[in-house]
């Protein structure tokens, strides 16, 4: 049987999520035998231009140069993965708007100063995504089992289960019981509420979970937190996404 090809690209983004892949090592050995990586900078593989089965894309796109290129990827794959979170919701290059990135350039560059870079938008903004492997970075075991599940031919799907879940399992302490801010009620779980064991909130970098009561949370934060507050945490990962309306 012959192997399908996978092409590893990336745009914009600081190249976590594909440091994540690295660390797969023997899983990643593993899928070798049903899989040949044939375009991967990161890891040194010469770009071969023909079809691919799978293509992997990290980062989003900041130059209309990026975006031809994004558009031919998608024309020669069969399957398009956003990868990470700059891929499937624009991450964090689009936390700032574009008048709010202009006000930087003014403070620091001086006025006349205009940035060539454009707006950051996710992947789906420009082409068709077949699926999204949310996080910031990405979950390498998750990962593994999409592709696992990919390459075998089972039907790609997210776990059912939110943060929350996650945040219980490891008995830690409620933020939202002790009146501090947090998505985890309403993000995608598989991340194993990393952030949250060091300390930090759930700002829903997994993505949203499919379902998800929205306005349930906002009501409960509306209770003990302003609306500027509020708008920090979805503007995080969730600035580009139509999910929060601020």
């Amino acid at each position: 049987m012959a192997k399908s090809k996978l092409g590893i690209f990336d745009f914009t983004d600081c190249e976590g999520c594909q440091v994540e892949l690295v660390g797969l090592k023997e899983k990643l050995l593993s899928l070798s035998e049903k899989v040949e990586i044939v375009n991967w900078r990161l890891g040194q593989i010469k770009a071969q231009w023909d079809q691919f089965d799978i293509a992997l894309i990290e980062g989003t796109p900041l130059t209309p140069g990026e975006i031809d290129l994004l558009k031919l990827i998608r024309e020669k794959s069969r399957i398009l993965i956003g990868f990470g979170t700059c891929a499937t919701l624009g991450g964090v290059p689009a936390i700032l708007d574009k008048e709010e990135r202009q006000r930087w350039y003014n403070k620091i560059y001086g006025p006349e100063y205009q940035g060539r870079g454009i707006e950051a938008l996710p992947l789906s903004a420009y082409v068709e995504i077949d699926f999204l492997i949310h996080g910031c970075p990405v979950s390498g075991n998750e990962v593994a089992r999409i592709f696992s599940d990919l390459i075998n031919g089972k039907k790609l799907n997210y776990k059912d289960y939110s943060v929350c879940f996650e945040c219980k399992a490891a008995n830690l302490p409620c933020r939202l019981l002790e009146k501090k801010p947090c998505l985890g009620p309403i993000a995608q779980g598989t991340c194993g509420a990393i952030c949250l064991k060091g300390g930090s909130a759930c700002y829903g970098c997994f993505g949203i979970k499919e379902g998800a009561n929205v306005g349930a949370l906002l009501t409960i934060l509306n209770k003990f937190s302003d609306k500027e507050e509020i708008d920090n945490y979805f503007s995080m990962f969730h600035n580009k996404s139509k999910l929060y309306d601020n």
